[in-house]
């Protein structure tokens, strides 16, 4: 098998998840609370702008790929690695006393919800995320709760 081409699709889903991404926590404003949870507003837009979304193409190449040598598992690692990575930049910004194990809680939610997603198993995955993640980083920061942390349930549209 070539897999030059599946390396540059598995490239290529990367690229256009980093920048919406990048797009979500620039909108998100200066609140470093509103950028860590913007990581979610860009789970909600994926999902919700990819016809036939069904999972992390990422993790879908893990699966599928039982040789720990191939290529395609470092690449997918090395892109997961970086979402931790920026995850982190961004909750080290809210002041959290622990902010390594707030991005842990928080990979494990938006795992979760593309799991949950692509099984069927929880509805509107994304959303519930959104307001887990939402609550999390709230419990987790030494700010006070505001209008932000405190508004609308985003699952009442």
């Amino acid at each position: 098998m070539d897999t030059a081409p599946f390396l540059a699709y598995l490239d290529g889903r990367q690229v256009r998840w980093q920048l919406m991404l990048d797009e979500c926590v620039d909108d998100a404003g200066e609140d470093p609370r509103a950028r860590l949870l913007a990581v979610f507003d860009a789970l909600r837009s994926w999902a919700a702008s990819s016809p036939g979304f069904r999972s992390c193409a990422l993790v879908n190449a893990m699966v599928e790929l039982a040789d720990p040598r191939h290529p395609a598992r470092s690449v997918t690692a090395a892109h997961k690695r970086a979402l931790r990575a920026r995850m982190l930049e961004l909750a080290e910004a809210t002041g959290a006393p622990d902010p390594g194990l707030l991005v842990d809680q928080l990979l494990l939610v938006y795992e979760g919800a593309i799991a949950g997603h692509a099984v069927g198993s929880v509805e509107q995955a994304a959303d519930k995320a959104h307001i887990t993640a939402r609550r999390l980083i709230a419990a987790a920061t030494p700010h006070p709760l505001d209008t932000f942390w405190a508004g609308p349930d985003p699952m009442s549209r």
